[in-house]
């Protein structure tokens, strides 16, 4: 893998550029790239290459890449859609192995474009050729001035250390304006168009690994492959923020079960995510307010000190602190007594927020700063400050250059919320290293989103590939069937049983004798369950019945359901009924994007109604399942309420485990409800009570 990305990387670093498209008339697009190369300082050699030659920019332009008499490391294509695959020939066989494809005109347009595709792939295959896009505006570093986009960029755009990889030529453009706007410097940039080659993993994974790059941001409007996603995030040491789109799209397929219904795409690739330290975002503007926040040295704690020139804005300051959990630490006697005899009237009573309004002194601000960054008790501090223009601005630049300098000095981040004109924030963007904020609230949420990335991370287990984890034999086997795609509720017992569930003692019954001896056998009440492939509500079908306390009850319950279901062979089920404890669901199911995912979430008949649920991508560890226990709502019934003893939580991780390795193990379980588990007080376990399992329609399944 090491060696795929180092040569990916290679995209970054050519030593000449082909510019194929690119000519002398001014509204030739291709010549926007020769425009970019030269005016961000790239210092390798530029070979336009049109069919029409002639000259562009001093630079000879050639009929073919054939044409030139010397190795080429990179070839940049802008001309119609149904030359490329021509032109890519044209590449393999002068030996250039990395191209980037500018051009429109593919499967975005519907499928007469998909046979263009096909061909791309094909040349690809043939030459060993790696290629970014179609329908992308191609590559940027500005490490080294090579900018390849077709749309003249922002010259004021500087170097830094953010990388974007964009799925959207448009969206990543207004990314690089923002950054430009804010100061923020960008290092790479990819317009990755229909990755129909090169993805947004194969490109993460050089980010991953390239020094100029320190915060990782991308657009996506769908995963290429999210299992492979979050393998790789899952080992980044970098902030990765995800601005995906496209959120809302409905699944197309009839949900079979509790835990198909409660799939929501958006809630999972939310959740995913969050499990392997990755940010989700879903504005630009948080994106920007993340991006500002990690330019900043990292927030260690959660207690913050806030300085503000307003009453006010002190007030929702500390409202947003409450809001995201931050402690406001009391500041002491003596501290708050100097800072009182720089005031004019003793009118604001002092503490931590810290209410400035009747100091006008601002390089007291600055030593107010400084002393709090001193403090071993304070983790960062929030400076929110108003001016106007004409009146305090040269002191109020002042300040910030001051704040910029103590920021270097403590290693601890100032976020910095400013109310003045708009031509005082622009200017204090272009000559500051700090980062300003429009806002309070702005501020300390990006405050949070930094410290729960540190926090987030930390905890992060590295998933590794399917294919290895599989390695292993699994505990059990799937039966094999013919014609259904359901496991019999007997099959799907024994199964999850063999995984070690605990499962209430239970017998198979085909005759009202076999139910009564089946109850002496048990003992106690039972419940009776139709022994079919799938019956979604057992219940509403009238498929069950519960608390039968007698051998004759027994008989006559199975005759009761032999009369209603009328089928000429009635297998039952009769197990042990559960006494006391809570309900809940496990499920899982086999994701398109993310392959074997994990539900949990308050079970029984009113889970559909709650959605009160947490997925995770599988395989779980005992961390991963007790996260997602604590993400739910229900997590303080499960904790124990009002003084109540909690429930087995530990005996619920368990569980999640051992059927985030049963869908891991099997590929062919398409989805799975173990619903309800009953959980028992704490130390008394928990048990499956009822499991559907949906495997793969034919006679494979069970064939690992």
């Amino acid at each position: 893998m090491a060696s795929d990305t180092t040569n990916l990387a290679s995209f970054f670093h050519p030593r000449n550029v082909a510019v194929i498209g690119a000519s002398a008339d001014p509204a030739n697009l291709g010549r926007n790239i020769i425009k970019n190369l030269l005016n961000f300082g790239y210092q390798g050699e530029i070979l336009p290459v049109n069919i029409q030659k002639g000259v562009l920019f001093g630079q000879r332009i050639y009929g073919s890449v054939e044409d030139i008499d010397h190795p080429i490391d990179l070839a940049v294509i802008l001309t119609p859609a149904k030359t490329i695959p021509g032109i890519m020939e044209a590449c393999g066989r002068k030996g250039i192995r990395r191209i980037a494809i500018e051009s429109g005109g593919f499967s975005e347009m519907g499928t007469e474009g998909e046979p263009l595709e096909k061909a791309c792939l094909s040349v690809a295959h043939r030459y060993g050729i790696r290629f970014i896009g179609p329908n992308g505006i191609g590559v940027t570093n500005l490490e080294n001035g090579l900018v390849l986009p077709f749309w003249p960029l922002r010259e004021d755009l500087k170097l830094g250390k953010v990388s974007i990889l964009a799925q959207s030529g448009g969206v990543g453009l207004s990314y690089l304006g923002f950054l430009a706007e804010e100061n923020i410097g960008l290092n790479k940039f990819v317009s990755m168009g229909n990755k129909l080659n090169v993805d947004e993993n194969d490109l993460l994974e050089v980010l991953i690994e390239d020094e100029g790059t320190e915060i990782i941001l991308l657009y996506l409007e769908g995963f290429k492959d999210g299992r492979r996603f979050l393998e790789i995030a899952s080992r980044s040491p970098k902030p990765i923020l995800v601005h995906k789109s496209n959120r809302f799209q409905e699944s197309a397929r009839i949900a079979h079960s509790h835990t198909a219904a409660l799939f929501a795409n958006d809630r999972l690739v939310d959740q995913t995510l969050e499990q392997v330290g990755c940010v989700r975002v879903n504005t630009m503007v948080d994106a920007l307010d993340y991006v500002k926040s990690l330019t900043l040295p990292p927030l260690r704690g959660n207690r913050l000190a806030v300085v503000s020139r307003s009453g006010g804005h002190a007030v929702i300051a500390a409202d947003a602190c409450a809001h995201y959990g931050f402690a406001l630490p009391p500041f002491p006697r003596d501290f708050l007594a100097r800072i009182e005899t720089s005031f004019r009237a003793k009118v604001i009573r002092l503490q931590n927020p810290l209410d400035l309004g009747d100091l006008f002194d601002l390089a007291v601000y600055e030593n107010i700063v400084e002393e709090m960054l001193k403090r071993g008790d304070v983790d960062g501090v929030l400076l929110v400050h108003g001016y106007r223009r004409g009146l305090d601005h040269e002191d109020s630049r002042k300040l910030l250059l001051r704040v910029e300098e103590l920021i270097d000095t403590y290693r601890k981040p100032v976020a910095v919320a400013i109310f003045t004109e708009a031509v005082e924030v622009d200017f204090l963007r272009r000559h500051t290293g700090v980062p300003i904020f429009t806002a309070p609230e702005n501020a300390m949420r990006a405050f949070y989103l930094s410290h729960q990335w540190g926090v987030r991370k930390k905890a992060v287990q590295t998933f590794s590939p399917l294919a290895e984890i599989r390695s292993k034999t699994p505990p059990a086997s799937l039966p094999r069937m013919s014609g259904r795609t359901h496991l019999l509720l007997s099959e799907a017992t024994a199964f999850i049983e063999d995984y070690g569930f605990p499962v209430p003692k239970h017998r198979l019954a085909r005759s009202a004798d076999e139910a009564a001896s089946a109850w002496r056998a048990i003992g106690g009440p039972v419940a009776l369950k139709v022994n079919r492939p799938h019956i979604s509500h057992k219940t509403d079908a009238g498929a069950v019945i519960l608390g039968i306390d007698s051998s004759d009850a027994a008989g006559e319950a199975f005759e009761q359901l032999a009369r209603k279901l009328a089928p000429e062979t009635l297998e039952v089920q009769i197990q042990a009924m559960a006494a006391g404890g809570r309900e809940v669901i496990l499920g899982g199911k086999q994701d398109e994007v993310f392959g074997p995912v994990v539900l949990f979430g308050l079970g029984g008949i009113f889970v559909e109604a709650l959605e009160d649920v947490a997925w995770r991508a599988a395989p779980l560890e005992r961390e991963d399942a007790r996260s997602m226990i604590h993400q739910i709502r229900g997590r303080k019934i499960l904790e124990g309420i009002r003084g109540e003893e909690p429930y087995d939580i530990e005996a619920l991780e368990d569980l999640l485990v051992r059927l985030s390795r049963m869908l891991v193990d099997h590929p062919d379980i398409l989805e799975i409800d173990i619903n309800p588990v009953r959980v028992q007080r704490k130390g008394h376990g928990a048990a499956a009570l009822d499991a559907r399992i949906l495997v793969r329609g034919d006679d494979s399944a069970g064939a690992e």
